[in-house]
Parts: C-alpha cells; structure tokens; sequence
C-alpha cells in the first residue's frame, strides 16, 4: 500500500511537472507573440513585412522550441562550451576545408558558428552587400541570381561564400542568394573566422588556398563561379565525411 502511493506520488508529480512546463514554453510563445503583434502595430510596418516577421518568429520557434541556445550557452565555461559547440557544429567542421585544422583550431572555430534559417522568398544575400559569413546548407534548396538570372541551384551539403585574403577582408557579394524552401544553414562569422586564423597562423595559408577548392559558389564581385564544379565539389565532401565518419566507428 505505501509502494503504491509512492509510485501515485511519483508518476502524479512527474505529469504535473511536464504540464507545467509545456504550460511555460506556450506562455512564453504568446507573450512573445503579443511583442511582436505590438512592436508591428506601433511602427506601422507594411503587411507583407509583417507576414514575413510573424513567419520567420513561428517557424524558428517550431524548430527550437523557443530556446535560444547561443543565450543558455554564453554562461558556460570555454572549455565545456567549445565541447558542446564542437558537437553541435560537427557537420561543418568535418568538411575536406578543416580537415588539416587542429583540434585547438577547430574547438576555437567552433564558437564562431551560428545556426540561422532563411524562409521561402527571402534573400539570403543580395549582389553588392559585404560578406559577413560563410554559410553551409544544412537542409534547403537555394538559387543564385544575377540580373534576374538563375545562375545556380545549391542544397544540401553545399557551401557558400568566398575566396578570401587576410590583407583583403573587405567582400562584396557578386549576386542575390534566395531560399527556394525553408532552409537551415549555418554560418562561420568572418570577424571570427580572422580571428581564429590570427591565432593558428600555421593553418591560415592552407585554408587560404583549399577554401577556393571548396566552396560550392564563390561569391566573391568579380569572381566568375565554375558552376560545372560544383556538383564534383558536393560528392568529394560528401564521400570524404562518410570516409571520417566510418573510421569514428
């Protein structure tokens, strides 16, 4: 009799628990939702900019369920926090272009990966803005555009972004970027990127001279991409990270 109502008390406690908490995530989902209602109605934003605030705020919300993990991580320890980021980021950190980086390189690189999404209809990038990022397709279907001219098609596993030199940090982009679906990407911050470079100076040549390789559309102004490579360049790193992933195992 007292095992069972210790057994009634647990599982009771445990259900209340979980209704709590789902209680928490969907308040927390209208109170934000009712700031972003009102931050629209006190500027007078137009409809369609509208559409698209409410649009990207419930789908990133239906992805991480409201959590912000740049925000619960910034607290941690470098140590532990470049451990978890070193697991979260590990699809982009296992391409061919990282494959001679450090282990310390990489945990520092590591830190400077964002997770960010693009929804169908939004430009990613348009011709003429400085690059601020390197971006991995994770999920998504992307075109490239030029003068209303499709110029290429990128997805999964594709990266894009632009040759670089440490002397020259300033990129401007040589074409629009444009989800075709919801896509999730992830970035490589290239303040960050330099920074880490400055600090292994020894990888900084090779990745200079491999990024060129690797990049799936170089968006680099006056650089005319081998849109014919990109396919070659897709299946290599493709292979070389089940190559990686089979000797893990």
């Amino acid at each position: 009799m007292l095992i069972g109502a210790l057994m009634h008390a647990l599982v009771f406690g445990n259900v209340t628990a979980i209704i709590q908490r789902m209680y928490s995530r969907w308040s927390q989902y209208h109170t934000r939702t009712k700031d972003l209602k009102d931050f629209i109605r006190v500027h007078h934003l137009p409809q369609g900019l509208k559409q698209r605030m409410l649009e990207y705020f419930q789908t990133t919300w239906s992805v991480n369920n409201g959590i912000d993990s740049n925000e619960l991580l910034k607290d941690f320890p470098d140590e532990l926090r470049s451990d978890i980021t070193m697991h979260l980021n590990k699809e982009i950190l296992e391409l061919s272009l990282f494959a001679s980086a450090s282990r310390g390189c990489l945990r520092s690189l590591s830190l400077h990966i964002k997770t960010t999404f693009c929804a169908p209809g939004e430009y990613l990038l348009r011709q003429g803005d400085a690059l601020q990022a390197i971006f991995f397709v994770c999920s998504g279907s992307m075109e490239v555009l030029k003068d209303g001219m499709v110029l290429a098609i990128l997805g999964k596993g594709d990266l894009i972004g632009a040759n670089m030199s440490i002397d020259d940090r300033v990129i401007k982009t040589n074409a629009d970027v444009k989800a075709l679906t919801y896509c999730d990407l992830q970035c490589i911050n290239l303040s960050g990127l330099y920074e880490v470079l400055d600090l292994y100076p020894e990888y900084t040549s090779r990745f200079v001279q491999d990024i060129q390789l690797d990049l799936t559309y170089n968006l680099r102004e006056g650089h005319e991409c081998h849109v014919s490579h990109m396919h070659i360049h897709r299946e290599r790193d493709r292979g070389e990270r089940r190559e990686r992933q089979r000797q893990r195992e």
